[in-house]
């Protein structure tokens, strides 16, 4: 029922004498009920305020339209239905000053809870501390950043008896060391780390439906793309014995891998007698990701917001990139905390920069002696500026000639937007050697 139906349900009243009474004679002093809103007290005359669920706001504006329209509006019906009979007298008798005054405060405290404004949180704040947690969460996660004893370890030597090729190029020694960090004992512990920081249902933004969080790091989903996270939490290995060989086809199946055995070749943890380590090479490397920028937020209500940051990430060719890519935070208010209900991935500056730059080079014949291959443009590539609202970047790059050789100096505006088609705009290109056409790229390259 809406509020127009309650108006219907009022001006159908037709109290009688002993009703109008006891209406009218609702005064202060008899009918005073306190509630407790944001930590004051607010009274509300002749009104019982319950808290909880929205439509008991509705009931509070029905009650007050009954007083106001048995006390007041109610009176003007019935005078014009009756030509100002005795009725109409008769209120204008018994309507004491003090209760048209109840009345009306009764009318403007409801109005103003209504009218209230939403609570006014730091959204900043927020925005900050929410998203360097999950990046740290992350980053133990994927990347091995935890305290570990290099001296207290476990190897062991994988192989697959169905592959020898693979086992002479890809197996090998995998040594794990003893996490030392308190927080984390399995990789249960890891994965709980991880998802504190997120919503009990996250939306996946690949195919638009939302998950519930599994509280089982086994059936656990990296929330930026979907990957179950077992692919850094490998479990426990412990039936194999320090220092033995691993075979990833025990059953001589080439079609079947062994998971645990997997988990020895693949993962960044595995627990081993109650224990918890570390593969050394993701320890002792120390990449990690970092963000390049602090939060901006887009969007924001009193129960969601988003959140645009950009992020470097560990990977080869983005050693020197000022933006890197940008993560989309949706964060949402749930149990009277702030989660992260999804990370969508934004527009990656430098990548999209150097794919529009590679499609441009390749189309003009005088550069064909240019190494365009887009890991070689992004590493050279700097982002001069960008405006974020026509989603056009200025960059700046040294490229070589395919025997690695600088050939040329490119400054170029492009096009960015992932919606639109990435593109050079405009290009202002210096030859630093002279063009020769026996280096010519050979064949048709594509984007990487």
């Amino acid at each position: 029922m809406n509020i127009n139906d309650y108006k219907k349900v009022t001006d159908r009243l037709e109290p009688d004498e002993r009703c109008r009474k006891e209406v009218l004679g609702m005064n202060k002093g008899e009918n005073k009920i306190k509630q407790n809103i944001n930590e004051f007290d607010e009274k509300v005359s002749g009104v019982e305020v319950k808290h909880g669920h929205s439509a008991m706001k509705y009931i509070s504006i029905a009650a007050a339209f009954v007083l106001v329209a048995g006390g007041i509006g109610t009176t003007s019906y019935f005078m014009h239905r009756n030509g100002g009979s005795q009725f109409a007298d008769t209120v204008e008798e018994e309507t004491t000053a003090e209760d048209t005054e109840t009345v009306i405060e009764d009318a403007n405290e409801i109005a103003t809870e209504e009218t209230a404004p939403p609570v006014d949180y730091d959204y900043e704040a927020i925005a900050q501390e929410l998203t360097d947690k999950y990046l740290e969460s992350a980053n133990i996660m994927r990347c091995g950043c935890v305290d570990f004893d290099a001296n207290d370890s476990i190897t062991f030597y994988t192989y697959d008896s169905t592959d020898d090729y693979w086992s002479n190029n890809y197996g090998g020694q995998r040594t794990f060391c003893k996490v030392t960090d308190d927080r984390f004992h399995s990789c249960q512990d890891i994965y709980d780390y991880y998802k504190q920081n997120l919503a009990l249902t996250t939306y996946d933004t690949r195919f638009d439906t939302d998950t519930i969080t599994p509280a089982d790091f086994k059936n656990g989903i990296f929330i930026e793309d979907g990957c179950t996270v077992m692919s850094w939490l490998g479990g426990d290995v412990s039936k194999f014995e320090n220092g033995s060989r691993v075979d990833l086809s025990p059953t001589h199946d080439e079609e079947c891998v062994e998971e645990t055995a997997m988990a020895v070749n693949n993962a960044a943890y595995v627990d081993y007698n109650g224990e918890i380590y570390v593969n050394k090479n993701y320890a002792e490397r120390g990449a990690k990701e970092s963000f390049t920028s602090e939060p901006e937020i887009t969007e924001k209500s009193a129960d969601k917001m988003v959140v645009s940051r950009f992020l470097k990430p560990p990977y080869t060719g983005y050693e020197n990139v000022k933006y890197g890519e940008e993560l989309i935070f949706t964060l949402i208010f749930e149990n009277d905390e702030w989660k992260i209900k999804s990370i969508g991935h934004g527009i990656s500056l430098e990548y999209y920069s150097a794919i529009a730059i590679q499609c441009y080079l390749e189309k003009i014949d005088e550069y064909k002696d240019i190494d365009i291959d887009c890991m070689d443009i992004l590493t050279s590539l700097e982002v001069l500026d960008y405006n974020k609202e026509t989603k056009i970047c200025k960059v700046h790059a040294v490229l070589h000639d395919t025997q690695g050789v600088d050939a040329i100096d490119m400054t170029a505006d492009v096009n960015v937007n992932p919606n639109g088609n990435l593109a050079v705009i405009s290009a202002d290109i210096t030859r630093l050697k002279e063009y020769d056409s026996s280096l010519d790229r050979q064949g048709i390259l594509y984007a990487n």
